[in-house]
């Protein structure tokens, strides 16, 4: 306490001088040594000093002031408080890929359905764009597939990447061909954004998982085993395959499998309409 009264420059010069012969000891020292030893004497009851907790806007001041004083965060290479926390950023990668972004991907698949439905894209672009959707699932569900089953190597991992370029360029394909035959509105364009980059996250996120088989991807693939399709050394839990599949079939699978059905009925219907008015038109004509 008595320590604590005196000037901050005097309370240093005390501690340092702590470490040095007293004979050595510079005036303010021997100051500060004669004033804490007298101070308890002089002031047995010195008043506490209450500490005034600091504003936020007075800590967030400071510490943009000393922002650079800081070690600087490695961007390539090991960092010393990596060592603690690399199982926990995996396993939180992990749970946000399989319990975040795989499931969440139904949503906007059943939005773009639901837009494809209110359009009436079975009078309009028909079976023609709907079986382009059809190819677009199929496109995104064999590397999902993929990297639920298989072990993750450079075979993998082009699959998956090349997977995602012929997804996007698909997708360009399919808004071309339905721009002319029916109205995409703005909320089914951004649907469709989502639908084109949440592939390329899946991708992003695997890679992450998996930086050494990366890295042997970059290299060529130079190991015997990297070019096989083989399967996970650590297979993910039934339960979980048989959810996931239940929501891609609820989600995805049924509702494309309806449209597509819906498609070829009105085409159906169609065709036999255009038949029976070709019938009645011969007819008219052969009894004239």
């Amino acid at each position: 306490m008595a320590l604590r009264l005196l000037p901050r420059t005097t309370r240093l010069a005390y501690r340092v001088a702590r470490h040095v012969p007293r004979s050595a000891w510079p005036p303010p020292a021997r100051f500060a040594y004669r004033a804490v030893r007298i101070a308890p004497h002089v002031l047995p009851h010195a008043p506490h000093v209450p500490h005034v907790p600091r504003t936020s806007a007075h800590l967030s001041g400071t510490a943009w002031r000393h922002w650079r004083h800081g070690g600087d965060l490695r961007i390539s290479g090991a960092h010393p408080t990596d060592a603690v926390r690399p199982g926990e950023v995996e396993r939180a990668d992990r749970r946000f890929l399989l319990l975040g972004l795989l499931p969440l991907w139904v949503v906007p698949a059943v939005a773009d359905w639901w837009m494809h439905r209110r359009t009436r894209i079975e009078h309009t672009s028909g079976t023609k764009e709907s079986a382009v959707h059809a190819l677009m699932m199929a496109e995104a569900g064999v590397p999902v597939v993929l990297g639920m089953v298989a072990r993750v190597n450079p075979l993998v991992l082009t699959v998956m990447g090349g997977a995602a370029v012929v997804h996007g360029a698909t997708a360009v394909y399919d808004v071309s061909l339905a721009t002319g035959e029916r109205e995409i509105r703005p909320i089914e364009q951004h649907i469709h954004s989502f639908l084109e980059v949440l592939p390329l996250a899946a991708l992003a996120f695997t890679a992450c998982l998996h930086p050494d088989q990366v890295r042997a991807t970059l290299r060529g693939g130079p190991g015997p085993r990297d070019w096989r399709l083989l399967p996970k050394e650590h297979p993910l839990p039934a339960a979980y395959l048989a959810g996931i599949g239940a929501v891609i079939t609820a989600g995805v699978v049924l509702p494309y499998a309806e449209e597509l059905w819906r498609c070829r009925r009105a085409a159906r219907e169609a065709r036999e309409t255009r038949e029976a008015r070709r019938t009645a038109e011969t007819r008219e004509t052969r009894e004239a």
